[in-house]
Parts: structure tokens; C-alpha cells; sequence
């Protein structure tokens, strides 16, 4: 199965203080001493939402290459361009009806409502919900554009999630911030009802984030605390031989909102690999591939960062 994430905005209502996503202009500017595209010192003003030609050119690309494919939806924040969700699942569906494709949207949760969610039922769209304390006060890890928490906005998506009975699953980044507060925010996720959560170990993108960096070895033991709690963590699970992620069998490709091809979400603005709109339809694109039993990405970053 092939693995399509697809960045249909650089438009976000919150300003996480660890946020991945770059904003990006339509213009490349390609390093090429390190074949990387430096969309760190881009401006940041630049907003934009992918239009449909992208996502569709994107998809047509991929399934030339497979039957099976998942997209995945991501930001900035995915719903600020919901039309764009619902137009590539109607087209898919009626374009590529000969294909198994999956759908699913990771979203900061504050946006949902009963509309969006029976919308998100009858597309069959799984979610994530990414959410980092229970701490309603909490106006550090996740704030809105004005400062104030998004914390119970979010929570009040869980619950319409949960009301609706549609699955979802949480993701949650682990800085040293909230890493003293991991196995209460578990517990309380647990009274929620919560089946499943995924931890993601911060990946700086800027050298202000090495100073949020959490202690491993600290997570680690938190982890083997939590191996007999009655939820499902997808760190806990072992990953077969050279399977840590897609990228060790070169089956990802990433599209930010203005068509440029990246190895992984994480490393936009790293190892340009062109733009999809400008790829030639009978040419073949080789996917980034790289053999490794951890994360790429971030250590990529940390080194670049350090170093």
C-alpha cells in the first residue's frame, strides 16, 4: 500500500509552540548543497490552501503505481478546507473505482461539528485527533492565535466524536512539557473512553525546539509503566525488521498545499524531490527510501539542528 499525505493548508486557527508545518510561497529554493528546499527562511505571511488540480494530480500520480493507497489529510489544520476533503473523495470515488483507498484526516479537533462529522460519516473518513494535556487552563503547548487554550474546544470535539459514534484515535507530541503529566493525561483519556493513542517524540524543526526535547530514557520508563493499561499504544507495539515507518520501503509521498513532493511531513522544507504539477505523466518518480529502525526525520533534524 502506497501512503499519500496530503497538506491542503498552511492555514492553522492555533499556534502550537512546536509547530511542524512550514508556510510556503510557489516559488522553490533549492539548496543545492544539501539537495534541500529552504522553506524555513520562506515568509511566513503566505496562506494558502491546495486547490483540487494539485490533490488530483497528486492522487492520479500514485495509483499508477498501486491499487492500494491511504490518503491522509494534514495542515496546518485540514478542516479550514474541508470543500477540498470532500471534492478528492467524490472524485476518487468515481474516478478510481477499480482501487482500495483509505481516508483519513489528523485534526487539532476544535473545529467539529455535527455538520462536519456526518459529513466525515458518510465520506468514511477516519480521524485522529491531536491533543497534547487535559489541562484546560493550559495555554503553552497549544494555543490559539490570541494565546488563550484550545484545550476544552478540543475536548468538545472528543465528545461530539464520541456522541456520533465515530472511531477515532489520539495523537499526542511529547515535549519535556507535558511529559511529567503523560500517565495522568493517559488515565484521564482512559475515562473518556479512549481506545487508542499514539505518541509522537517532538522533532524540532527550529533550534528554539531542541530546548522542549523530551528525556527518551524518562519516556521510555513511562512507557513500560503504561504496557498494562487497558488502551491500545501504538509505541508499544513491535515494528517487524526495517519497518519502522513507510519510508523504509519507499511508499510515502508528501504534497504540501502548493504541489512540492517531500520524503515525509516532517522533513518539508528537506530533500526536494520537485513539484507535482510540474512532473511529467510518464515519468517515473523515485520515492525517498532509507534503511533504518528509527526515525528518520528527527534525527535528521537534531543533527542539522547541533550540528
Amino acid at each position: 500500500m502506497k501512503y499519500l499525505i496530503l497538506k491542503i493548508t498552511n492555514r492553522c486557527n492555533l499556534n502550537c509552540i512546536y509547530c511542524y508545518a512550514n508556510n510556503n510561497d510557489n516559488n522553490s529554493n533549492i539548496d543545492d548543497n544539501n539537495n534541500s528546499n529552504n522553506n524555513n527562511d520562506r515568509d511566513n505571511s503566505c496562506k494558502k490552501d491546495m486547490d483540487f488540480k494539485t490533490a488530483k494530480n497528486a492522487i492520479d500520480y500514485i495509483l499508477k503505481t498501486d491499487h492500494n493507497l491511504k490518503i491522509q489529510f494534514t495542515g496546518g489544520e485540514p478542516l479550514l478546507n474541508f470543500k477540498l476533503i470532500e471534492d478528492i473523495v467524490n472524485y476518487c470515488n468515481k474516478a478510481h473505482t477499480n482501487k482500495n483507498i483509505s481516508y483519513a484526516v489528523q485534526t487539532n479537533g476544535t473545529l467539529l461539528n455535527e455538520e462536519i462529522i456526518e459529513k466525515i460519516k458518510k465520506l468514511n473518513i477516519n480521524i485522529g485527533v491531536s491533543i497534547d494535556t487535559a489541562d484546560i487552563k493550559d495555554n503553552t503547548l497549544r494555543p490559539y492565535k490570541n494565546g488563550s487554550s484550545s484545550t476544552l474546544d478540543t475536548i468538545r470535539g472528543i465528545y461530539l466524536l464520541k456522541n456520533n459514534k465515530v472511531p477515532f484515535g489520539i495523537t499526542t507530541v511529547v515535549t519535556n512539557k507535558n511529559l511529567p503529566h503523560i500517565k495522568d493525561f493517559v488515565e484521564y483519556l482512559m475515562a473518556l473512553g479512549i481506545k487508542s493513542i499514539s505518541f509522537d517524540l517532538l522533532k524540532p524543526k527550529k533550534k528554539e525546539h531542541l530546548k522542549l526535547m523530551p528525556n527518551e530514557n524518562e519516556f521510555n520508563k513511562i512507557l513500560k509503566d503504561l504496557n498494562n493499561y487497558p488502551i491500545y499504544i501504538k509505541n508499544l507495539q513491535k515494528r517487524p525488521k526495517d519497518k519502522y515507518c513507510y519510508l523504509n520501503s519507499g511508499d510515502l509521498l508528501f504534497v504540501n498545499e502548493v504541489g512540492d513532493i517531500y520524503p515525509c511531513p516532517t522533513l518539508e522544507g528537506y530533500f526536494y524531490m520537485g513539484n507535482i504539477n510540474n512532473t511529467n505523466n510518464k515519468e517515473k518518480l523515485t520515492l525517498f527510501k532509507i534503511k533504518c529502525d528509527y526515525c528518520f526525520a528527527k534525527r535528521f533534524l537534531v543533527n542539522k539542528l547541533i550540528n
